[in-house]
């Protein structure tokens, strides 16, 4: 996660294009003076608008989105405070932009110039497409200059990182290479409940519900009429469809993002051409469905997780609120929220199975501690001999990520004895001996730890230097928050 956040806190700026999959943020308690409409916040003399806000909470949703496989809600980036965080983050940055022009930093139009012909992205063969360039842009609603002065933002960072960067120093990286490469001579044994060690009975179980009744909800719900518009029967011929593709290849790419070739992707174009051609009837079928002068197709309820349907789309949505045409398999829909049923505690059939589960995951949990606990008071085990945090072998019948769980528990606490549960069992250990360090195995990994000496120190002294700042530049925010 370490890497994660540094890359949260120092590099989303609105140069990423991040609109794309993520809902904006409601504008909760807003200051709507007009001479302030246009920015959420004034630090120093800078400036932090309303699209840098937008955009910045996209990246910072689709950031944890993905590291939730995708399941983040708008509730759950709300109890987060998701909005904070990202007004934080800005605010910092402006903190830190603030100061670099105090002390004469500048990114000249050659510096963005410069970025920009060598972005990947914008490139054809290796060199730099302006057509390319203004298409991607357009497609994700990005002006030019908007995208240039965050280019220019994130050099300017980048300039002032490298003003203030720190060389690791030989005893930095000797101290860091000792807590990589320490190895420990260990003496482990597992331990397991027998089949029959733990039971449930009715009593135990409904008592357990009982107790947390709060932790079993049902999942909350949306009932949406839809109107299911047919796809029109128009045929393009491969002319029409070169032409299309031209203009909009850059949306054309393999999982590796290489470009398709127009063979490749002429099935897929000719469903975009038609979807382009399709539009305006279907906003046309939005406003009479809207009016209540056509029927819907279907009534169907979803849940929050739902993969089909627009969930960032519907879950900010009002009850009875329509909402305008999307794309489901490559045809229109138009979605109307009917209801919405919040979360409501389960009965106790429904979440016997659940609670159960977690009854018995529990207890199990507590037998493994007392036995773990006693086989520690006269512990012998089995000697395996020297290992390090990234020893890749099996330990005591784990798999070799598991062993790897495992080996990091052991690294990350200071205690002679322990133990781990992995897999429904406990792995007791001791340290019999240790080495501080490896210096053949650091000698391999020198740039690695350079890299993390580097990113600690740079870390606390960035730390300390926005602490510094708040105090320096006067801080305005015209966004509360929700």
């Amino acid at each position: 996660m370490q890497r994660h956040k540094k890359y949260l806190v120092i590099t989303i700026w609105i140069s990423t294009i991040a609109f794309v999959g993520a809902g904006f943020v409601g504008w909760g308690a807003y200051d709507m003076n007009t001479d302030r409409a246009a920015s959420v916040a004034k630090v120093g003399h800078r400036t932090i608008s309303v699209q840098e806000f937008q955009s910045a909470y996209a990246s910072h949703y689709n950031f944890y989105n993905n590291l939730l496989s995708g399941k983040l809600t708008q509730e759950q980036a709300d109890q987060m405070g998701l909005d904070k965080i990202v007004m934080n983050t800005l605010v910092n940055q402006a903190l830190l932009l603030n100061y670099a022009d105090e002390i004469g930093l500048v990114a000249t139009k050659d510096d963005v110039k410069e970025r920009l012909i060598n972005t990947p992205t914008f490139q054809t063969d290796g060199v730099f497409n302006k057509e390319l360039y203004y298409s991607i842009l357009k497609a994700n609603r990005i002006n030019p200059s908007d995208y240039e002065n965050g280019l220019e933002k994130e050099i300017l960072n980048a300039k002032l990182e490298n003003f203030f960067k720190l060389t690791p120093t030989p005893k930095e990286i000797d101290l860091f290479a000792s807590a990589f490469f320490m190895e420990d001579r260990l003496s482990v044994a597992a331990v397991t409940l027998d089949a029959n060690e733990v039971t449930l009975n009715e009593d135990a179980i409904k008592a357990y519900w009982d107790k947390n009744k709060s932790n079993y909800l049902t999942k909350k719900s949306y009932t949406l009429e839809l109107l299911n518009l047919p796809a029109s029967q128009v045929k393009f011929d491969d002319k029409t469809l070169e032409e299309f593709f031209a203009l909009e290849k850059h949306n054309y790419i393999h999982p590796d993002g290489k470009l398709m070739s127009f063979e490749e992707a002429k099935t897929k174009v000719a469903v975009d051409l038609r979807l382009k051609n399709d539009k305006k009837s279907s906003l046309e079928a939005y406003l009479a469905f809207k009016k209540g002068e056509l029927p819907a197709s279907e009534t169907k309820t979803i849940f929050d997780d739902d993969t089909i349907y627009p969930l960032e789309k519907i879950q900010v949505a009002a009850k009875d609120e329509v909402l305008k045409p999307v794309v489901i398999k490559d045809s229109y829909v138009i979605i109307k929220v009917k209801t919405i049923q919040f979360p409501e505690p389960m009965s106790y059939e429904m979440a016997k199975k659940d609670a159960s589960r977690d009854l018995l995951e529990e207890l199990k949990s507590a037998a493994l501690d007392k036995k773990a606990v006693t086989k520690l008071e006269n512990f012998t085990g089995s000697d395996i001999g020297f290992v390090s945090r990234d020893s890749v072998k099996s330990i005591a019948g784990l798999s070799e990520a598991k062993s790897a769980e495992f080996l990091s528990h052991v690294f990350d606490n200071t205690t002679k004895k322990g133990y781990k549960i992995i897999d429904g069992k406990a792995i007791v250990y001791e340290v019999l001996e240790q080495k501080l360090l490896n210096k053949d195995k650091a000698k391999q990994y020198v740039s690695m730890i350079s890299e993390n000496v580097l990113q600690v120190k740079q870390a606390e002294l960035n730390q300390n230097l926005i602490k510094k700042l708040a105090t320096a530049y006067k801080v305005e925010q015209y966004y509360k928050g929700k």
